[in-house]
């Protein structure tokens, strides 16, 4: 029997404890219990603007999310309504080989019904800074970032993209 991908009755209702419990759920790489957090037409918009929708690519973010090791400490949390935002600090083993963990996240989610209906992410301007740092780094022959794929991207790729993505949830 396949699991069930819709909200458990027993999961949280209240728009803070779902986020809460979404964090949960990905630090302990429990991708059911993650997606069963998610609407079945919900959204995310990763830190580089790739948008993700539907089951299947839903399931897939949060696996690949889990086999990172993504570790997420909120900081921020604001909670207005059905929505929340927040800062996160997020480490990974990408980001500690790098020299840049951890990093700060930003995020806005819309709550309803007990469900996350979407999610949008991006890196602040310092974090960009850190991974900029690492690209580049003027005087070296051969950047710590040289050969590393950033949420799976080579660096300067994954740069623009982040910033792009920064510039469209700042300016919104």
């Amino acid at each position: 029997m396949s699991p069930s991908f819709g909200a458990a009755q027993t999961q949280p209702s209240g728009p803070l404890s779902v986020l809460k419990s979404l964090l949960e759920t990905r630090n302990a790489a429990n991708a059911n219990a993650a997606l069963a957090l998610l609407a079945d037409d919900s959204v995310i918009i990763n830190v580089v603007g790739v948008k993700f929708a539907g089951r299947d690519n839903m399931k897939k973010l949060i696996q690949d999310a889990n086999a990172g090791m993504d570790g997420y400490e909120f900081e921020v949390v604001h909670s207005a309504g059905d929505t929340v935002t927040w800062t996160a600090l997020v480490t990974n083993p990408v980001y500690e080989k790098l020299g840049v963990a951890p990093v700060h996240i930003a995020g806005q989610a819309v709550i309803r019904d007990g469900t996350i209906k979407s999610l949008i992410t991006h890196f602040p301007p310092t974090s960009l800074a850190k991974f900029e740092q690492a690209c580049e780094q003027k005087g070296c022959e051969t950047p710590k970032a040289d050969g590393v794929l950033i949420v799976g991207q080579p660096c300067l790729r994954f740069l623009a993209n982040a910033w792009a993505q920064t510039r469209r949830v700042t300016i919104q």
